[in-house]
């Protein structure tokens, strides 16, 4: 996952429970032993791995972090099915290259037979093949919202009440009121957004629903040309702070005025908030934007060369299916988890977001669940989108008219995946 990784701040969060980033405790289980190889591209899994050889004493995880060339590493290693690790992490943007390549045992089959029916369904889609075959799974969800300043909620919009805002930015024409509204009460000082960008965060998998590539097929949704329009018009009417996505001076307008708010996932306000304003505890909210979506997620399985497979993939199930667990990583880490009982409780359970001045996040993620469309994901997601913004930059910079850009998106596609066919 593209993030900055940094410790959680500390927080008080549901049940009474302080962040205390400690690993959950599990029920012991000594029959189990060996030696595990685990790789990834984030500290995330070192509070898994403590956990897990928490309740397996006997075993041994050495855990090895790659940096920013992790994903053609493992491609490698996978593509000429080298010795490798027994495990491994993907991101979302790449499982699907992974799944296509048969990286991964299938962990519902036998030896295995991980049951996956208290998994949210989009984790176990994304992570099985096209016959339906489950390959990697997920710890967590990761349902998207809209972060906003609850200050600059109350001061330009008369509330900050999470439902009200909600109701606000239900549509994309909502969405852009408010945004005016921002602009004119601060004298252009606060924008609605860091960069146009972020509605692509919402619209990639909210706002389309046609699928970038069928078979050979290249397939442009109706809904781009719109995209070029709306990005257009946030643009021209400063609508946004212009402030590229994952740069320092991103992670600063956490803290200031400039910017009302971020189109994030679950894990925004971990990651990017309160690394970006660790003083502002209290002050924000999380709303629902004109279409639901999700974005990022981390996902893993048994590698087909490992000669650990079966304590592998005792690995994975703990992980991503323990509920002990990852009620305790909900808890310590205020992460959304991809079971549905866990997640249910704690929604249920009156959950308390400090950090949102009492927000029941989890429940507001619950609600967004149903509306997640996983449909039209491909491995393809990732770089088309990339190559479709570069040519919406070129758009709204001047150097290309509308209909050039979307041309000169449709040549780049071409040029990247020759085999595609593209009209």
């Amino acid at each position: 996952m593209k993030r900055k990784w940094a410790l959680l701040m500390a927080g008080v969060m549901a049940f009474g429970m302080a962040m205390t980033g400690s690993a959950a405790e599990a029920e012991t289980n000594t029959d189990l032993s060996g030696t595990l190889e685990v790789w990834g591209w984030t500290t995330d899994p070192q509070y898994q791995i403590e956990a897990f050889e928490k309740a397996y004493p006997n075993v041994t995880v050495n855990y090895t972090m790659i940096g920013t060339d992790y994903d053609t590493k493992m491609q490698t290693i996978v593509d000429n099915r080298t010795e490798g690790p027994d495990v491994f992490y993907a991101d979302v943007k790449t499982v699907k290259n992974y799944i296509e390549s048969d990286a991964w045992e299938t962990l519902t089959d036998d030896p295995y037979n991980i049951d996956v029916s208290d998994s949210e369904d989009y984790t176990v889609k994304l992570g099985s093949d096209s016959d339906g075959n489950v390959k990697a799974l997920s710890y967590q969800a990761t349902p998207g919202g809209f972060w906003y300043k609850r200050d600059l909620a109350k001061k330009y919009l008369g509330t900050d009440d999470p439902d009200e805002i909600s109701e606000m930015l239900s549509t994309t024409e909502g969405m852009l009121d408010v945004a005016e509204k921002l602009k004119a009460g601060s004298n252009g000082e606060t924008h609605m957004f860091a960069s146009y960008k972020d509605l692509w965060q919402f619209a990639n998998y909210g706002m389309r629903s046609v699928a970038w590539v069928d078979g050979n097929k290249f397939q442009m949704d109706d809904y781009i040309p719109e995209f070029f329009d709306l990005a257009k018009t946030v643009r021209d009417n400063d609508y946004d702070a212009k402030i590229d996505t994952w740069s320092e001076a991103w992670y600063a307008s956490c803290a200031d005025d400039s910017v009302f708010g971020y189109a994030e996932p679950t894990w925004g306000l971990q990651y990017v908030i309160q690394t970006g304003a660790p003083d502002s505890e209290g002050n924000w909210g999380i709303a629902s934007m004109p279409a639901a979506y999700f974005n990022g997620g981390s996902y893993l399985g048994v590698y087909q060369e490992s000669q650990n497979k079966e304590l592998a993939a005792e690995y994975v199930k703990f992980v991503c299916t323990n509920k002990d667990f990852l009620a305790q990583y909900a808890k310590d880490k205020g992460d959304y988890t991809s079971l549905k009982s866990v997640n249910k409780e704690i929604a249920d359970g009156g959950y308390e977001e400090s950090w949102c001045a009492g927000q029941n996040t989890f429940k507001f993620f619950s609600d967004q669940m149903d509306k997640i469309n996983t449909d039209i994901v491909t491995k393809y997601d990732d770089t088309i989108g990339n190559l479709m913004l570069n040519n919406v930059d070129l758009y709204l910079n001047g150097q290309l008219d509308k209909d050039a850009a979307i041309a000169q998106f449709k040549d780049d596609v071409a040029s990247n995946y020759r085999r595609l066919d593209v009209e």
